[in-house]
């Protein structure tokens, strides 16, 4: 069985590592669809064998971020014969996610075999906010998912990010979040056994320190429309910041750990 992954990625340093680690377990090749980093991304990115780095602009401005421009490539990378990046009749799964997000599930790959029996074209998935009160130290062989193993239950992150790419076709909304949808032969699974896991709320720090950097970037479009208004308006910084303690008290153990205690 033949997994292709697609990541979009800009300065992503910090969580890079732990992505690549956990996606380069059961995915055949990794797309990094690079926003033009300036941060150490990718470098960490040429130190994995399966990771091909694809660079795109949303604007004229390689430091201005379209909400508009990026849903549309997410929901056509996939499809993309002119560079060799298409998945359909070479993959049997295809994975479209943000780099902070990683499809979990303990079996994963004899799970989406089980699937391709089944004539699933999307696997139904349920979406958690992964949360600690630090931003967890990289070491090699140490994935984030046995070491941040608590979250909160968000439907914004029950979406179609792994599909069938020769028979299903998906239209990403503005966000990748919210009425993304996905046409064709779209059989989905009984249940939602499989987890995609955001780990954003990685620490108040890192949280206030990434809002900071993606303040900046926002195009017109954004503006104007109020896409992605809680990176750049002050007022989602400090609700954030605020909600953060409250939010972690009524986390649940998402992922059984073989041996933790909370703090």
């Amino acid at each position: 069985m033949i997994i292709y992954t697609y990541i979009f990625c800009w300065n992503e340093e910090k969580i890079l590592q732990f992505t690549l680690d956990h996606y380069s377990q059961f995915s055949d090749r990794i797309f990094l669809l690079d926003n033009y980093s300036t941060d150490r991304s990718l470098e960490i990115a040429k130190k994995y064998e399966k990771v091909t780095v694809i660079p795109f602009s949303c604007e004229e401005d390689e430091n201005t971020y379209d909400e508009f421009k990026s849903a549309n490539l997410r929901s056509t990378i996939y499809q993309d014969e002119v560079y060799g990046f298409n998945a359909k009749d070479k993959a049997d799964w295809a994975i479209l996610v943000d780099c902070d997000e990683l499809v979990y599930h303990p079996d994963l790959v004899d799970k989406l075999k089980e699937y391709k029996e089944m004539g699933v074209g999307v696997p139904r998935l349920v979406g958690y906010d992964m949360m600690s009160k630090d931003f967890p130290k990289y070491k090699k062989g140490e994935l984030i998912t046995q070491k941040v193993t608590l979250g909160t239950i968000s439907l914004s992150e029950c979406k179609p990010v792994i599909i069938n790419p020769n028979t299903v076709d998906v239209k990403f909304s503005v966000g990748a979040h919210f009425h993304s949808k996905a046409t064709g032969c779209v059989l989905p699974s009984p249940f939602a056994e499989i987890k995609l896991l955001h780990y954003k709320q990685l620490g108040k720090e890192y949280v206030k320190e990434r809002y900071e950097q993606l303040s900046t970037r926002s195009s017109c479009t954004n503006k104007e429309n109020d896409f992605g208004e809680h990176w750049y308006s002050k007022r989602c910084h400090s609700d954030m910041y605020d909600s953060f303690d409250k939010a972690y008290k009524e986390a649940v153990q998402v992922i059984q750990p073989k041996s933790q205690t909370r703090e």
